[in-house]
């Protein structure tokens, strides 16, 4: 009988308990630095030193503990906006936050395989590895799809129709004529010389049309009036240029081609870990 009793009373000590966690959860907040906890998500003393400083940056006076208790609250709205996106799965339903997240983990992924330094030698090897690409193009046959800016529901769905049109290889000329929109000057389809392509063309794009292949299709590039598709169709080269004056340049493709390599690892990583299913 004594045991029984034990038990019972032990019961309902364990039952009180759970129930006075759940009535009167802990108000402590568990990491040292935090200054506040939201949902269980600390926010730290040096994000809000960091919003201090930037407030601080555009204000003549002094700042006051009012400002600082504002700045904290503002800190606390955007950790639950933040949660309240997640949970309702933002970044898989709104097209601009998804990009937004997957770019700025593209830039981590790079940051991280980033060289600090590259020996000379290793320069070298990779110039006479690769002496047409540094020679450079003297002319060449561009063509491109001119998309401009409308909606971003718009926008996104025209993209994703060009997109997948290239990819499963649809005429060029075709995807231009169904889905592209006018825009002058219009770019001669011909070999041009690449002094001359400055004329049909922003400079950010000859800068990228310089480091195009024959035959190679970019994804949609941003500009000023709207997105670019650029097809190289052919080119002629230029004459060879010695390791000395294309040094910087082979620095920085030698790094361009390292971040490539660092992305398509890391996507392989994540493939590996991954459990993909496609549709019959």
């Amino acid at each position: 009988m004594n045991n029984r009793l034990i038990l019972f009373f032990g019961i309902l000590l364990g039952l009180f308990l759970v129930l006075y966690g759940v009535i009167i959860p802990n108000d402590k907040i568990e990491e040292s630095n935090a200054v506040v906890s939201v949902n269980g998500h600390p926010i730290y003393q040096t994000d809000w030193d960091l919003a201090l400083q930037a407030l601080s940056m555009n204000k003549r006076n002094e700042i006051t503990d009012e400002d600082k208790r504002l700045v904290l609250e503002r800190l606390i709205d955007e950790q639950l906006l933040l949660q309240r996106g997640l949970e309702i799965d933002l970044p898989q339903t709104e097209g601009m936050v998804r990009k937004s997240i997957v770019n700025s983990m593209i830039d981590k992924i790079v940051v991280e395989g980033q060289l600090f330094t590259v020996s000379e030698n290793v320069l070298i090897d990779f110039y006479e590895d690769n002496k047409d690409f540094f020679s450079g193009h003297s002319e060449v046959h561009i063509k491109k799809i001119f998309l401009e800016y409308k909606s971003q529901s718009e926008d996104e769905e025209k993209l994703d129709t060009i997109r997948q049109l290239l990819i499963d290889g649809e005429d060029f000329d075709f995807v231009e004529a169904e889905y592209g929109d006018y825009i002058l000057p219009e770019i001669p389809n011909m070999l041009l010389p690449i002094k001359k392509l400055k004329d049909y063309v922003e400079p950010d794009l000859v800068d990228i049309i310089l480091n195009m292949t024959p035959g190679q299709i970019t994804s949609e590039i941003e500009t000023e009036n709207g997105y670019v598709f650029l097809y190289m169709l052919s080119s002629i080269r230029g004459e060879e240029k010695d390791f000395q004056s294309v040094k910087k340049e082979v620095l920085s493709e030698y790094n361009r081609r390292n971040d490539e390599l660092s992305l398509k690892n890391y996507l392989e990583w994540l493939r590996n870990k991954s459990e993909i299913i496609y549709a019959q």
